[in-house]
């Protein structure tokens, strides 16, 4: 049995709910973006990580997205580079391999005006705490997404 006062318990369990609110608000929030952009969620992701982490092979960003290596992300890609949001290159350090590149001029700049308003809210919200709370703030942030991050890489492996 637990020692913790009560206080606490509840205090832990409405964080845990909060979190789980702002995964499904994030989720809905991104497909709803997709679609006012006419791409799936999934094309979406794709964006998104190749926005974050800069051009990746196919494979690469197969795993990043949790795809199979081959048709799916082949699929993705395609879709992706006929709208104009990315363009396959090849690696200038090693010319067999294929990168795929975020394209951030024509369509990706609109994308990115339809997402200006939450991060202008966001920008708000973070400016009204303290660098103390920031700093809490943050360190939860970073360590919450490691959490989801080892958490889903798990699932994947089962």
């Amino acid at each position: 049995m637990s020692t913790e006062p009560e206080a606490r318990k509840e205090m832990i369990m409405a964080m845990f709910d909060q979190g789980r609110l702002t995964a499904m608000r994030s989720v809905l929030f991104h497909v709803g973006v997709a679609g006012r952009a006419g791409i799936n969620v999934t094309d979406f992701n794709c964006l998104a990580v190749l926005d974050k982490e800069g051009p990746l092979t196919p494979h690469d960003l197969s795993v990043r997205l949790g795809l199979t290596r081959g048709g799916a992300i082949t699929a993705v890609v395609d879709r992706l580079q006929r709208a104009g949001y990315v363009r396959r290159g090849r690696d200038v350090a090693d010319r067999r391999r294929v990168l795929v590149e975020l394209v951030r001029e024509g369509p990706y700049r609109a994308l990115q005006e339809i997402q200006a308003d939450v991060g202008r809210a966001y920008a708000d919200l973070v400016a009204s705490y303290s660098d103390a709370e920031l700093t809490i703030i943050h360190d939860f942030a970073v360590r919450a997404n490691d959490v989801m991050r080892k958490q889903t890489r798990r699932l994947w492996r089962e």
